[in-house]
């Protein structure tokens, strides 16, 4: 397994994944207010041979959010993960790995040599560092 790539992976999909947790809850509770209006809706006739349409959208409802929970449970626990990652560096190695993963745009290394100072050699080699450290810190080793 190539432990640098993962890490790298996780860089940048970090954003994404902290924006989903938000999301996800969002959405957990669309459905739940939705589930309460269904059972709010009168099934006094019964259906022969299955369900109803109004329970098939219940359990529906209860498994999109069970899914949903599991996914925002497994969203939270990469964020912090990734955040814990972040905590062995120094301010600077973090700063340079957020340009580099975080904040991506066009012209991306010229702006972040311009934003330390310093010279591309010296951003990639800084950013090669930080990854280093970040991937022990996340994974316990870097090459297996």
């Amino acid at each position: 397994m190539n432990w640098r790539k993962e890490a790298a992976n996780d860089l940048r999909t970090y954003p994404e994944r902290k924006a989903a947790i938000e999301n996800i809850r969002e959405r957990i509770e669309v459905l739940e207010e939705q589930f309460t209006s269904l059972k709010g809706i009168s099934t006094d006739t019964p259906v022969m041979g299955g369900m109803s349409r109004q329970e098939e959208k219940m359990l529906d409802n209860i498994s999109e959010r069970e899914k949903l929970s599991s996914s925002l449970k497994i969203a939270e626990d990469l964020v912090k993960l990734t955040e814990k990652g972040l905590e062995v560096l120094d301010e600077r190695e973090r700063r340079v790995l957020e340009g580099f993963y975080f904040e991506r745009s066009e012209n991306n290394v010229e702006r972040l040599c311009e934003k330390f100072h310093l010279e591309k050699t010296r951003l990639y080699e800084i950013k090669d560092i930080a990854l280093r450290k970040f991937t022990i810190a996340m994974y316990g080793t870097v090459e297996i």
